[in-house]
C-alpha cells in the first residue's frame, strides 16, 4: 500500500506540474508529502525508509529535472528531517501537517543552495522566499486528503502501522 501511495503521488505531482504555471502558487511537491505522512508506516525500518525516499529523489532527479544527484540529496535530507522530527511529534493530522511545511521549507532551502553552489542560480532571498511559500498551499492540503484517505483506509481494511 505504501508504495502503490507513493507512485499515485509521483504521477499526480506530474500531471499537477503540467496543468500549473512554473511562477504559480501552487507547485506541487506531492512526493515529500507523501514521505511526510507515510513515515509512522516506516518507523521501526529506517534504513527502509531513507533508501526509498532516496531512490525516490533519484527518479525525480531524471524524470523532472534532467539532472543526477540534486534531489536524490535533498530527499535524503529531507528523509533525515522527518525522522528526526517525528520524534518530537504525535502523529495526528495538525503535527504531522506541521512536520510537512517544516520539511517543504527545508526542500526548499537544500535545494536553492545546491543550485547555488554548482553556479545553475544567483542568490536571490526574494526567490527563495516564493519558492517556499509557492510550495505550501497545496501541499498542505494534499497532506491533510492524504492524511484523512491513509488513516481512514487500516480501520476498513484492518491494516496496522508498523
Amino acid at each position: 500500500m505504501i508504495y502503490l501511495v507513493l507512485a499515485i503521488s509521483f504521477i499526480l505531482e506530474c500531471i499537477f506540474s503540467n496543468l500549473v504555471n512554473v511562477s504559480s502558487i501552487f507547485i506541487p511537491l506531492f512526493l515529500i508529502t507523501s514521505f511526510t505522512i507515510l513515515y509512522p508506516f516506516f518507523k521501526k525500518e529506517n534504513h527502509s525508509f531513507l533508501i526509498t525516499i532516496t531512490i525516490f529523489g533519484l527518479i525525480y532527479d531524471i524524470v523532472f529535472y534532467n539532472s543526477t544527484f540534486i534531489n536524490t540529496i535533498t530527499f535524503f535530507m529531507c528523509g533525515l528531517t522527518i525522522k528526526f522530527t517525528y520524534n518530537f511529534y504525535k502523529y495526528n493530522i495538525f503535527s504531522s501537517n506541521i512536520i510537512n511545511v517544516f520539511t517543504i521549507i527545508i526542500y526548499r532551502i537544500i535545494s536553492y543552495i545546491l543550485l547555488f553552489l554548482i553556479g545553475y542560480m544567483n542568490f536571490n532571498i526574494s526567490y527563495l522566499l516564493k519558492g517556499i511559500y509557492s510550495s505550501i498551499i497545496v501541499n498542505v492540503i494534499y497532506g491533510i486528503i492524504l492524511y484523512i484517505i491513509i488513516y481512514s483506509l487500516p480501520n476498513i481494511f484492518k491494516i496496522k502501522r508498523k
